[in-house]
């Protein structure tokens, strides 16, 4: 699939959503989801891959290390992550939830698939952020098993 193919997807679901998919000339953009989840579109020409970027929010400065266990523990075969890949920016003190997936046989299913799982797991995320969960003594099936894998889900909400 060429990377006109995936701007006519993305144009076709944004439409559905209401929303501005478009990556421009850049080959990227950025949408708000639920006024807090910033939500990056790319595409990357070397790889000829849609890459999702979810800002879940902002690291604590206290109790930081066992949050960022749990985080490399969420990692370890995407357990907690639902397949993505959790990431912190240190310098910003941001949590990302990254996932890269080849164009090539991308069809309209497949992208909301993408759209919900990334969208839903980033928000599970930022709740945990939010709330600090990860200060609780909680099994990792806990937090593991209410997060969407990116093969399916319900629709996406932007």
């Amino acid at each position: 699939m060429p990377r006109e193919n995936l701007d006519v997807l993305l144009e076709k679901f944004g439409r559905i959503m209401e929303v501005d998919l478009s990556l421009g000339t850049a080959g990227h953009t950025v949408v708000k989801v639920d006024e807090r989840i910033d939500l990056v579109l790319s595409f990357e020409p070397d790889s000829q891959s849609l890459v999702l970027i979810a800002t879940c929010g902002t690291l604590p400065h206290d109790h930081l290390l066992p949050l960022l266990q749990e985080i490399l523990d969420a990692n370890f075969h995407w357990a907690g992550s639902g397949g993505a890949t959790l990431a912190t920016n240190s310098q910003q003190g941001k949590l990302y939830l990254q996932y890269r997936e080849p164009i090539q046989h991308m069809d309209e299913r497949r992208l909301q698939e993408l759209l919900t799982a990334i969208v839903h797991n980033a928000t599970i995320w930022a709740d945990r952020l939010e709330q600090g969960h990860w200060k609780e003594a909680e099994s990792s099936h806990t937090a593991a098993d209410s997060l969407a894998h990116f093969s399916s889900g319900p629709m996406v909400r932007i």
